[in-house]
């Protein structure tokens, strides 16, 4: 078997004495001779392994100290999530239609939730998007800062995870649609979904948030 799939099997192993709770939040796992012999697998598949769990924040790897497990929330649950997402990198409708489901939701909450200090942010954003309408690439890392702002003002690490994890799929397809399409609808519906949320009404942002994405969709079969 490659080295490259050896780690992996090690890795679901390693993940599964974490996840099942066998291993806890803070304690020390065996070192990685003591795993390549419990696997039976060498100790290069080992340390790649490990590697790729604290890449993901799973563990944590101390110098001279040993690597221990960390802490696991729901973020840090939704890492593994990330290596599907780039595989999927090209499922733009799917991702359209999670966000159809999830962002009406997502805009309530932050009418509901968030501070003053975020609301002045989703704000420059959306004039930063309004300044940028000549250059696709800029509006739309603003137009994904907005909703990601959106998404902190929720104040739920779930969310803010999975939009953090869309957004890197999503620039390249939101900028070609947009390419196509101009940025007038986007201005237009962003203005609607902020100005309900400063003005903290959640059923106006989630209603503004829906046609939003509803309006991407369509504007998306029309191209294909």
């Amino acid at each position: 078997m490659k080295d490259g799939r050896t780690s992996d099997k090690v890795l679901e192993k390693i993940q599964e004495k974490i996840f099942s709770g066998e291993w806890k939040p803070g304690q020390k796992i065996m070192s990685e001779t003591k795993l390549s012999e419990e696997l039976d697998v060498s100790r290069v598949s080992v340390r790649e392994a490990i590697e790729k769990l604290a890449t993901l924040n799973i563990i944590s790897k101390k110098q001279g100290g040993g690597t221990f497990v960390n802490e696991l929330g729901p973020s840090i649950y939704l890492n593994s999530l990330l290596p599907m997402l780039i595989l999927d990198r090209d499922n733009y409708m799917d991702i359209l239609e999670f966000r159809l489901i999830t962002e009406p939701e997502t805009a309530r909450l932050c009418a509901e939730r968030c501070s003053d200090e975020l609301m002045a942010e989703l704000e420059s954003s959306y004039e930063k998007m309004k300044s940028y309408q000549s250059d696709m690439r800029k509006f739309t890392e603003e137009d994904l800062k907005f909703h990601t702002k959106i998404s902190e003002g929720t104040q739920n690490s779930l969310i803010i995870k999975v939009n953090e994890l869309l957004r890197s799929v999503l620039e390249y397809h939101q900028r070609t649609l947009y390419e196509s399409l101009g940025p007038e609808g986007g201005i237009h519906e962003h203005k609607f979904i902020l100005e309900a949320i400063k003005n903290r009404d959640p059923e106006l942002a989630s209603i503004y948030a829906r046609r939003h994405a509803q309006r991407t969709i369509n504007e998306l079969k029309k191209l294909q």
